[in-house]
């Protein structure tokens, strides 16, 4: 999937799964579309009531790692925790595509990701990098998006290790 991402010219990727088992050659991948420009959104875990390990590919660094919080902005129980964390985004109760064409109502850090990835994007397509264009090409790569995302999140006075730099606002974010 990754390799088709980088022959269609895809700018963000959503990941919204992951393992507790390193893989090298998965992550050669990830490492070449981080390369190659593309922004790498990956669910944290849920494995915040069995100890809390991130999975990967949130592990790797070339990814932008996304915990989870309930409505009220408190950490959500099952969300994976630790200092890959970039940032949080709402992951309970949230309405998701499901099989059939329907909806359905769920939690986890595969309901939080997408959020993120959905304000990268916006990023993308909506405002230059300006002063975030930290290689001067004119154009945002994953590291220029990663610091606009942690530069605009809301500081929810979560600890660092679940919230990251904080919510992910897409209201901030493209200003």
């Amino acid at each position: 999937a990754i390799d088709w991402c980088l022959a269609n010219n895809v700018q963000v990727i959503n990941m919204s799964f992951g393992s507790p088992a390193d893989n090298q050659s998965f992550h050669e991948a990830i490492i070449k579309a981080h390369q190659a420009g593309i922004t790498q959104i990956t669910s944290a875990g849920n494995n915040g009531e069995n100890g809390g390990a991130i999975d990967f590919p949130a592990k790797y660094p070339e990814t932008i790692a996304v915990s989870a919080i309930d409505q009220y902005g408190n950490f959500a129980s099952f969300s994976s925790y630790g200092p890959e964390i970039d940032l949080t985004a709402p992951g309970e109760d949230i309405k998701s595509c499901y099989i059939h064409g329907s909806y359905e109502i769920m939690s986890g850090t595969s309901m939080s990701a997408p959020h993120v990835t959905g304000i990268a994007a916006l990023i993308l397509t909506s405002i230059p990098p300006f002063r975030y264009d930290l290689d001067g090409d004119g154009s945002w790569d994953p590291e220029e998006i990663r610091v606009k995302l942690k530069d605009s999140a809301e500081n929810l006075l979560l600890p660092p290790f679940q919230q990251g730099a904080g919510l992910a606002r897409a209201d901030l974010a493209i200003y």
